[in-house]
């Protein structure tokens, strides 16, 4: 009898195990990051001025844990950083080290508090620069959902900021051409 009431305690142990674990793999799966492009929204052109005008005209701030001294421009109601494109490998963001794929609108007041973009450029997937997802195309500018907050609400509400870039950076290069 204690045999019995064993080897069951074992098998109800077993299948709770195994369910648990399929519950696990579903929430990590149905937590793989989407993304869509966007490069209709802010061009190639448009990202690489960006992020030229961040490193000219921006200060650095480590702004999470993974690397440090980020590029960071503080537009009036955001902050935008830089993310190196070979990641970890230029672990402080040095612009003589690698170019920069990564740009990250923070909004700190808002229920989307990242936006993360991604530019693949010419030759980026067969150099695996860091960032780029399977399925996606070089020479296009990509939205990441990585807290799975909705891509199509994402979209909406990112043109907002996109246009506050692009009103600040042509107001600026108009500045310091006069």
């Amino acid at each position: 009898m204690t045999k019995t009431i064993k080897i069951l305690s074992v098998i109800i142990l077993f299948s709770t195990s195994c369910s648990s674990q399929k519950a696990v793999l579903k929430r990590n799966k149905d937590l793989s990051m989407d993304f869509t492009n966007i490069t209709y929204l802010i061009t190639l052109e448009e990202f690489e001025k960006t992020k030229e005008f961040i490193l000219a005209k921006g200060d650095k701030i480590t702004y999470r844990n993974y690397d440090n001294n980020n590029p960071h421009y503080k537009f009036p109601d955001f902050d935008v950083f830089l993310g190196a494109d070979i990641g970890q490998r230029n672990i402080n963001n040095d612009p003589k080290i690698s170019n920069f794929n990564q740009l990250t609108i923070s909004d700190w007041n808002s229920d989307i508090r990242y936006y993360e973009l991604i530019i693949v450029r010419k030759g980026d997937i067969k150099t695996k620069k860091a960032r780029i997802k399977k399925g996606m195309n070089e020479e296009r500018v990509y939205l990441v959902d990585v807290y799975g907050k909705g891509l199509e609400l994402m979209e909406k509400k990112l043109s907002n900021y996109l246009k506050q870039i692009k009103t600040e950076i042509t107001a600026a290069n108009k500045l310091y051409t006069k």
